[in-house]
């Protein structure tokens, strides 16, 4: 009861946590199980959140044992489905046994249970795979052993891909794959129990891999970022016209990461050229607070954009002022408290989502409540007033990034006529780099049509 309620609760918290959220292949996700559902873990709590939240079924989660404490913790933990597992480097000086869990996880699944398994371990927030360990492999060839093979264990991997994991209003692409059918390495398993398990966690690796955007280093991910923000809308044009569209930005961004490899293996020194004409653009604008997406317009454009800007902000002004005082407050405690509880990054983004699901409900009612006590405020305008609370919310979210816009257009142009020949130099950097880029596209395709 207490899992379906949280679920429900959460599920309508991603709506409006995330700008985008985006499925892709909801189709292949099994209806019931047995099954393992395998993931990424780039985003700590959000991440079973995000996934539990698309399964129709209940999720039973592998948690590390950590997090488990008095009797009464225990209890709430395993209400939520969560079952604990023990981890060497988490009590390097005590003996390990997750028989316990092994056991638990064997029965979930002669049980028809679903589980989901985040196989890295723990959770770091970049943009790449780290090693997987065996458990998952392990307990889907040991759930079959222990019913002799007659299960039907299906593996589901799902790479999430976060473009700002620890920012409100940001996005979230969901990348699912086809099922792993365990039966396969069933008759291996029976010949060379240890052999069988390392082959089905490598493929449980390149499934999740070819899911996800995977940089190897922190070096190459800065790269692929600052690429992304240069090149992508001109690559854009590029991606075939049948592709879906929420599958667009993954495309580019895979294919940026592909070319990046490519060069970096045959023609290092190209690469570290680029990377420092780059950096050095890049720095630049950091120093004038401008960003690259401006300087691919001309001054009629931005004066254009800055005139609509700016008549949005006079006509807006009322209701984003009417949206900011009734939304200020449920809106910034969810991030103090988040800053307040701890200082990783990862788990910033899942307490902001777990506090706000309660502020906004909460100072909402409040609200209302004070109406209808303090000015007999009732009926189908108090109900009229609830609905304007969070639709004003969401117009001053809207107002203050268009605030942003227009202050940077507005510095532009200013910059247009006081620093001209800068704003031009830093327009030629551009354009050379780019230029650079579109040589680079065109020299790399040209070797995967020869086949080189």
């Amino acid at each position: 009861m207490l899992y379906a309620i949280l679920k429900f609760i959460y599920r309508v918290g991603l709506q409006v946590f995330f700008r985008k959220f985006e499925v892709r292949n909801r189709h292949l996700i099994p209806a019931q199980g047995p099954l393992l559902v395998v993931s990424n873990h780039p985003n700590t709590f959000m991440d079973p959140i995000v996934i539990a939240s698309l399964l129709r079924q209940p999720v039973y989660f592998i948690a590390k044992g950590t997090v488990f404490g008095s009797g009464f913790q225990n209890w709430m933990l395993r209400q939520m489905h969560l079952i604990p597992i023990h981890r060497r480097e988490d009590n390097p000086d005590q003996p390990i046994s997750n028989e316990e869990a092994f056991s638990a996880s064997f029965r979930a699944l002669r049980d028809g249970q679903t589980l989901l398994i985040f196989p890295e371990g723990n959770s770091f927030n970049q943009r790449r795979l780290r090693k997987i360990k065996t458990g998952t492999a392990r307990i889907a060839l040991g759930a079959e052993a222990e019913n002799n093979y007659t299960l039907g264990v299906k593996i589901l991997p799902i790479g999430l891909n976060y473009s700002a994991p620890t920012r409100f209003r940001s996005n979230v692409f969901v990348n699912i794959g086809e099922p792993i059918e365990v039966a396969d390495y069933l008759e291996a398993y029976v010949q060379d129990k240890k052999a069988a398990t390392v082959a089905l966690t490598d493929e449980i690796r390149n499934c999740l891999e070819s899911r996800i955007i995977h940089t190897p280093t922190d070096e190459e991910d800065t790269l692929a970022r600052q690429v992304e923000t240069l090149y992508k809308k001109r690559l854009a044009a590029t991606i075939p016209a049948t592709a879906p569209p929420h599958i667009h930005d993954f495309i580019l961004t895979k294919a940026i990461i592909r070319g990046i490899n490519h060069f970096s293996q045959v023609a290092p020194e190209r690469v570290n050229a680029i990377k420092k004409e780059i950096n050095h653009y890049t720095l630049q604008l950091k120093r004038l607070r401008l960003h690259d997406a401006l300087l691919g317009k001309g001054p009629t454009t931005i004066l254009r954009k800055s005139a609509i800007g700016l008549f949005f902000l006079l006509l807006g002004l009322p209701i984003y002022l009417y949206g900011l005082l009734h939304n200020y407050l449920p809106y910034i405690i969810p991030s103090r408290v988040a800053r307040a509880v701890t200082k990783e990054e990862e788990w910033y983004a899942p307490i902001m989502l777990t506090v706000g699901i309660f502020t906004f409900p909460l100072f909402y009612w409040l609200e209302v409540w004070l109406l209808s006590q303090w000015i007999d405020m009732e009926g189908l305008i108090l109900v009229l007033h609830l609905i304007t609370l969070p639709l004003s919310g969401f117009f001053t979210l809207g107002y203050w990034d268009t605030l942003l816009h227009t202050q940077a257009h507005w510095l532009l142009l200013r910059m247009f006529f006081q620093r001209r020949r800068l704003i031009e130099q830093l327009q030629k950097e551009r354009e050379h780099i780019i230029a650079q880029l579109e040589q680079a596209r065109v020299e790399y395709l040209a070797l995967q049509n020869t086949g080189s």
